[in-house]
């Protein structure tokens, strides 16, 4: 039997000791998970901004670098209308020379009867020289370059870019090289699509042709990098909950002592010692928080005092060690007559008392001559042979009739002390009239007494 009643008390003990395991494992998990998660977040955001600044100087460095290429072609158009070669084939009018000229330096130059030579399809960029004598224009010469992959290359040899990045070529909004020729390009919120694909962007005008250079990266390149990072913090957090559930099983243990040593230390503050019932404490804190409750609510609250009747004749009788055991079957019949949400309480001495929450004056009156009945049928044998009987008179009042606390139990002591003059064992109930004078209401004939 020893060993059943150990077996039980170990299970018992377990159950909360696992409780709190899990609470803290829960706990330290919810702040892990938490962390990570900011981690991650923090991370991906870091590496978008990093791309993106990345791929805005990229675009920038990339215009820049454009511009060189067009105060070049101004130097190459100015050399060759200077160069002696084509001066002397435009004075002596051999077309022969100039066409040799043109095709060799990708050049138109026009003539007064007419254009030699042909240059680079649209979209280009050009530059155009005046050949004169001092008086008349003799010739213009032009020099283009075509918007093309051919440009595309140089300006991505010159353009530092991160390693998955790519440059592309934008006019009017549609791509003229470096992507699928002819797509759209409309950058919304640092991304754009290329066929079917998102790509971190950045651009930068070219202010020519209405062409801007942009600057591309995958997001699945980004996202790649944030993935890394994001499988060592998931490696961390695993470790860390790992340890947590060590630790979480050999804490459990002495926080779950310590919460039932405070949980105890808190019942025996509000428990009468003698009774188990609350104490006069725990009573009123009780009857505060339902008081509360029911103004919030717009319920009803009702309250009983109870006096055994002639306690002292017992005790004289019978001793006080009877009279102890009186008192303890006296609260086991209130405890067992009123419901689980109700409150019985030893008030003090041989006073005793019930906060019912949610009753009405009439249901508390019913509840009390229950009481009343239990309380009459207790039977103690005393050391002298004989047998101790006990009756109870009850005093019972509402809120919100009486508005306060205090009001309630004053209003219920009156009842009380009615009940008593009016011989005892019966329950009276108390109203308010006009000049807030206790009245005493359906008081019951006394039906047992002192054997």
């Amino acid at each position: 039997m020893q060993s059943l009643l150990r077996s039980h008390d170990d299970r018992s003990t377990r159950i909360p000791v696992v409780r709190y395991a899990v609470v803290l494992f829960a706990v330290t998990a919810a702040v892990v998970v938490a962390l990570a998660v900011t981690l991650d977040r923090n991370a991906s955001r870091s590496n978008w901004q990093q791309s993106n600044t990345a791929l805005a100087g990229g675009a920038h460095v990339g215009a820049s670098a454009f511009g060189t290429m067009r105060s070049n072609l101004r130097v190459q158009v100015s050399q060759l209308a200077t160069s002696l070669s084509l001066q002397r084939a435009i004075v002596r009018q051999d077309d022969a020379a100039i066409r040799t000229i043109a095709r060799a330096r990708h050049a138109r130059i026009t003539l007064r009867r007419g254009a030699i030579g042909t240059l680079a399809s649209t979209p280009r960029i050009s530059s155009t020289a005046t050949i004169t004598d001092g008086i008349h224009v003799l010739a213009r010469v032009t020099v283009a370059l075509p918007l093309g992959n051919d440009v595309l290359a140089l300006l991505r040899q010159a353009t530092p870019l991160p390693k998955h990045a790519a440059l592309v070529l934008v006019r009017g909004g549609r791509v003229i090289a470096g992507g699928p020729r002819g797509a759209r390009s409309r950058i919304v919120s640092g991304r754009v699509v290329f066929g079917g694909s998102q790509f971190a962007a950045e651009a930068a005008k070219l202010g020519t042709a209405n062409a801007s250079i942009v600057a591309i990266e995958p997001v699945a390149a980004i996202d790649a990098i944030s993935l890394r990072y994001r499988r060592l913090v998931l490696l961390a957090a695993v470790i860390t909950l790992a340890l947590a559930a060590a630790f979480a099983a050999r804490l459990a243990r002495p926080l779950a002592q310590a919460i039932g040593d405070v949980a105890h230390l808190t019942r025996q503050v509000q428990t009468d010692a003698l009774t188990n019932l609350a104490n006069r404490r725990g009573l009123a804190l009780r009857l505060d928080a339902e008081l509360a409750r029911a103004r919030e609510n717009g319920t009803s609250v009702s309250f009983v005092i109870a006096d055994i009747d002639d306690f002292k004749a017992v005790n004289d009788g019978h001793g006080h060690q009877t009279g102890d055991h009186i008192l303890r079957a006296v609260a086991q019949a209130l405890a067992g007559t009123v419901r689980e949400l109700d409150l019985p309480a030893r008030y003090g001495g041989e006073e005793f008392a019930v906060v019912l929450p949610g009753s009405k004056l009439a249901d508390a009156r019913r509840t009390a001559e229950r009481m009343r009945r239990a309380v009459s049928e207790i039977e103690v044998p005393s050391p002298t042979g004989s047998t101790a009987r006990v009756t109870m008179s009850f005093g019972v009042a509402e809120f919100p009739t009486y508005a306060g606390a205090e009001a309630l139990v004053a209003a219920a002591d009156a009842a009380l002390y009615q009940a008593k003059r009016g011989g005892k064992d019966q329950v009276a109930t108390a109203t308010v009239q006009r000049e807030q004078q206790v009245v005493v209401e359906d008081v019951a004939p006394s039906l047992v007494s002192l054997g």
